[in-house]
């Protein structure tokens, strides 16, 4: 049987809440009703993001992946941001938009390799 969206009841957001220092960033991935403009701590947490890197170069990410899919089965609207990191971290599909940062950033990767590269041969003339 099919889980039905309760007429009565608000649709809801999963997005990320922005909470620790000017310097030192993490998120909470949090359910909040969606016509909740203000920052609030919402219904429930559904996780944690750091993205400062640790001493291993890691990123880390806690998530309740049931709570998770809880939510997203009964109707719950993801983010595009928050689509994004869950896509990176493998829970969802990867987002759209973030195959078109990553195919930017190789094209300046590339095109910085090429600027250094000539650089190079003419110093070993």
């Amino acid at each position: 049987m099919a889980t039905r969206i309760k007429p009565w009841a608000k649709p809801l957001s999963i997005r990320l809440l922005r909470k620790g220092c000017a310097n030192r960033p993490f998120y909470h991935i949090i359910a909040v009703p969606t016509d909740d403009r203000c920052v609030s701590e919402g219904i429930e947490q559904l996780g944690v993001f750091d993205p400062m890197p640790n001493e291993y170069n890691e990123r880390l990410l806690a998530l309740n992946v049931e709570r998770f899919k809880h939510y997203v089965a009964e109707g719950a609207w993801i983010r595009s941001s928050t689509a994004m990191l869950l896509g990176t971290a493998g829970v969802l599909p990867l987002h759209p938009h973030s195959l078109t940062l990553a195919w930017r950033a190789r094209q300046r990767q590339l095109e910085a390799e090429k600027k250094s590269k000539p650089e190079n041969e003419d110093s070993e003339n």
